[in-house]
C-alpha cells in the first residue's frame, strides 16, 4: 500500500476492495500474469458480493450489443470475437482475456464496452477536440482539463511513447516535450480517451446503483489518480479504488504515495513469456507526428530498424501501401505484420526519397 508502505494479503486487498464503489484493475496488456491477478480479483469480489457489473478498454461502445449477446450465451468463442472485430480493435492475444470472459458468461456479470473507435482518437490528436462534429463525438462529453501532474507524465510518454513507463523522466527532456507543437493535441486525444472511458464508468455505475462496479484497463489510465479517476470526479463519481500490478524488473523507487491505492507484486517473465503467440514483431522505432508523415525520433538498438538502416530524423510517408500520416497507422500496421514476413516502407531523409523493405526475423529470433 504506497501511502502506508505497509503490506496486505490477498485476501484483505480483496476485503478492501469489497467497500469501494468503483475498482480499477491496471495491467500491461501483454502481460498474462496481470490477467491471472485481475480474474483473481474479480472472483474474489464476485464471491463477497455478486451484484457486480465489469467495463473492459478492450471494447468499443458500438459492439455493446454483442457483449449483451455474450453475456447471454447466445454466441460462441469464434463468433463472440469475430462480431467485436477483435483482431482489428484490440489485436492482442484474446487468450489473454478470454478467461474473464466467460467468467463474466458464467456467472451472468453484465460487461461494458469503455472505449470509442480509434479514429475518434486518431481525430482528436490530428485536429483537435473542438473540430470534431457532433455526431463523430459518440456522446462523449467535454473532457476536464489535464492536471500539470498528468501533463508531465504523459509527456515522459509523449517522448518514449510507453515502450517502459517505469523508466525515470528527465526534467529537462520532459519541458522539450511540453514545448513540442504535437504535444497539445496529444495530451487532448489521451483526455478524450480517459473521458470516454470514465463517461462509460460512470453511466454503467448510475445504471447499476446496486453493483460495484469493476474496470479493466491500462494502468497509464490511472496512475497517480490521474486520467480516469480525474474525469470520474469531474463527472461527480466517488474515487475509486486503483489497483496497479508490478513487476520485479521495474524500480520500486517509481512508486510514490499517490501512485496507486495498492501496487500488486507479480512474478516477472521473460520478455517472450510476457507477449502473446499471436502478438506480431516490432520495428524498433520511437515516433512523433509530423507534417505529412511520422518522424523517426530515435532507433532501439539491435531492431529491425537499425538493421534496415532507419535515423533519426527520418519521416516515414507510407507502409504497405498505404500513405501514412499518423503515429497510430504505423503502430497498427506493424501490429498487423506476422513475424517472417516483410513490411515495404516509403522513407523520405532529407531531399531524398528512400524505398524500404522491413525483414522481420522468425518469432524465436526476436523473442530471444
Amino acid at each position: 500500500m504506497p501511502a502506508s508502505g505497509k503490506q496486505i494479503s490477498v485476501v484483505d486487498l480483496i476485503k478492501s476492495s469489497a467497500k469501494r464503489r468503483i475498482v480499477l484493475l491496471g495491467e500491461h496488456h501483454d502481460n498474462m500474469e496481470h490477467h491471472r491477478w485481475q480474474l483473481q480479483m474479480i472472483t474474489g469480489l464476485h464471491s463477497l458480493d455478486p451484484q457486480m457489473v465489469l467495463g473492459f478498454e478492450m471494447f468499443p461502445r458500438q459492439v455493446q450489443g454483442v457483449l449483451d449477446e455474450w453475456v447471454a450465451g447466445t454466441l460462441s468463442e469464434e463468433a463472440f470475437l469475430q462480431r467485436v472485430n477483435w483482431d482489428e480493435y484490440w489485436s492482442f492475444d484474446p487468450q489473454l482475456y478470454l478467461p474473464l470472459f466467460h467468467f463474466a458468461r458464467m456467472n451472468s456479470i453484465p460487461i461494458y464496452a469503455l472505449n470509442v473507435d480509434r479514429t475518434l482518437i486518431r481525430e482528436v490528436g490530428r485536429q483537435g477536440w473542438g473540430n470534431v462534429s457532433e455526431e463523430r463525438k459518440e456522446g462523449v462529453s467535454e473532457p476536464a482539463a489535464a492536471s500539470e501532474g498528468y501533463r508531465q507524465l504523459l509527456a515522459n510518454v509523449f517522448m518514449q511513447h510507453g515502450e517502459n513507463h517505469a523508466e525515470g523522466s528527465d526534467k529537462e527532456l520532459v519541458q522539450k516535450a511540453m514545448a513540442m507543437p504535437g504535444f497539445a493535441r496529444f495530451v487532448e486525444s489521451q483526455q478524450v480517451w480517459d473521458r470516454a472511458m470514465a463517461q462509460a464508468i460512470a453511466e454503467g455505475a448510475r445504471a447499476n446503483p446496486d453493483a460495484q462496479f469493476v474496470a479493466v484497463l491500462g494502468s497509464g489510465h490511472m496512475m497517480y489518480d490521474f486520467g480516469v479517476p480525474e474525469q470520474l470526479a469531474d463527472l461527480g463519481m466517488p474515487k475509486p479504488y486503483v489497483l496497479i500490478p508490478w513487476d520485479p524488473e521495474f524500480e520500486c523507487d517509481y512508486i510514490q504515495k499517490n501512485f496507486a491505492d495498492a501496487v500488486i507484486g507479480l512474478k516477472a517473465f521473460r520478455f517472450s513469456e510476457q507477449r502473446g503467440p499471436n502478438d506480431g514483431p516490432r520495428l524498433g522505432v520511437y515516433l512523433d507526428a509530423g507534417e505529412n508523415g511520422v518522424v523517426i525520433k530515435d532507433i532501439v538498438p539491435d531492431s529491425v530498424a537499425e538493421g534496415l538502416g532507419l535515423k533519426p530524423g527520418d519521416l516515414i510517408v507510407g507502409m504497405a501501401g498505404s500513405k501514412i500520416t499518423e503515429v497510430e497507422q504505423v503502430i497498427d500496421i506493424v501490429k498487423s505484420t506476422h513475424f517472417g514476413t516483410w513490411l515495404p516502407l516509403k522513407v523520405k531523409r532529407a531531399d531524398a526519397m528512400l524505398d524500404l523493405v522491413a525483414k522481420f526475423p522468425p518469432q524465436a529470433e526476436q523473442s530471444e
